[in-house]
């Protein structure tokens, strides 16, 4: 069995802001019987170095490399560039990218259940008995741009359907009243696509593609039903911004587009999305006030707090909180009480990164040494409880 490191909060150290570490030889991983959140640690590209940590909100510690630990007669672990991680009915499910895989495991003892054979794997969301995957299915086939897909999955019985063409490097994904909403970012050779995929759930086929904005990726979705979907831009000219999509009307875009300025105020304009989470009415956003400025640890880094009913914005500059320490934020998770705050710090990308825990003033509680690019988390209650997937 492999060491791993547990982290144990003490009175003192939730007095003072920090945690004190301690590592111990674990044989097995426990099963939960407390909430979890994992979290799934990227690895660095070509490495083989995915891992997965979680936090034991009751016990209030923190596991590192639990996959590993939890099945050790699992050759290659958790495989190459874990890509997004989620859970469903007592699953937990990991989209591993470079191992063209999506690994499925008991959700409270992490054991080992099955590795699903998908190509190039992105995002993953969950409706009506399936799976749902983006793929980018190669971008380049015997030098061919080729058009990525959705794959679909039953969750009962993991077989896979024949996949649906969609745009170019598809990313986030998520599902509405019976439609599959797919952002395609398309960043080959001649630009970046530009569209929104919409597809039939139950017949799985692509109805028609909207154009949003030029490499959309993220996709969050707020107690209303609209899509919040964010652009990079072309890292250049087109600038980056945050875009919404009203599924019930089928309208789309920014304020400054001039494309249904009505439905997207002003302030979302130039907001460069690092990560981006939905708690139904607030939209949780870690930005650059620079967007063009990628400079690791130039403090430059904003947390925006989306009001989706009064669509009003808050700002807190993360330089003047304790999360300041993070040199690269890559991802934020938040509790739907808004009680708990995660962000996860990937550094340099080579080395282990970080996990910070704020509470609702953006105190820090805790921080924790997790794998090498930590990005992804996911929620699991052993409570039983069903968590909505969508909004």
């Amino acid at each position: 069995m492999k060491k791993i490191l547990t982290a144990t909060f003490v009175s003192a150290a939730l007095l003072t802001g920090c945690s004190d570490l301690k590592t111990d030889d674990i044989t097995e991983i426990p099963p939960a019987t407390s909430d979890r959140l994992y979290i799934l640690n990227e690895g660095q590209m070509g490495m083989n170095n995915s891992s997965l940590d979680f936090y034991d909100f009751t016990e209030g510690t923190y596991t590192s490399d639990a996959f590993a630990s939890a099945n050790p007669d699992v050759a290659l672990g958790l495989g190459d560039t874990g890509n997004d991680i989620s859970v469903h009915d007592g699953r937990l499910w990991i989209v591993v990218n470079g191992s063209n895989l999506v690994e499925v495991m008991d959700a409270a003892t992490l054991e080992h259940i099955a590795a699903i054979d998908i190509p190039s794997g992105r995002d993953i969301t969950f409706s009506n008995g399936y799976a749902y995957v983006t793929s980018w299915a190669g971008a380049y086939f015997g030098g061919e741009k080729r058009p990525g897909a959705v794959y679909r999955i039953n969750t009962e019985d993991l077989s896979v359907s024949e996949p649906v063409d969609v745009g170019y490097q598809p990313e986030g994904i998520a599902v509405i009243d019976g439609k599959i909403y797919v952002a395609n970012s398309g960043g080959v050779t001649d630009g970046y696509d530009n569209r929104l995929s919409i597809l039939d759930e139950e017949s799985f086929t692509l109805e028609r593609n909207v154009e949003i904005a030029s490499n959309i990726c993220d996709i969050a979705v707020d107690s209303q039903g609209r899509l919040w979907i964010s652009s990079p831009g072309d890292y250049y000219s087109t600038h980056s911004g945050i875009y919404i999509y009203d599924t019930g009307s089928g309208t789309a875009g920014n304020a400054g587009d001039g494309k249904a300025a009505n439905t997207s105020p002003e302030w979302l304009k130039d907001i460069r999305v690092s990560s981006m989470y939905s708690t139904g009415d607030r939209i949780w956003v870690i930005g650059n006030e620079n967007e063009w400025d990628y400079t690791p640890g130039s403090g430059k880094y904003v947390l925006y707090v989306i009001d989706t009913r009064q669509m009003t914005v808050g700002r807190t500059s993360l330089s003047d909180t304790d999360a300041a320490r993070a040199v690269v934020p890559y991802g934020i998770w938040v509790s739907d009480d808004s009680r708990n705050i995660f962000i996860a710090d990937a550094g340099d990308y080579i080395n282990p990164g970080s996990v910070f825990m704020l509470d609702s003033e953006l105190n820090l509680v805790g921080t924790f040494q997790a794998g090498v690019n930590p990005g992804h988390f996911a929620f699991f209650t052993a409570s039983g409880k069903t968590l909505p997937t969508t909004w």
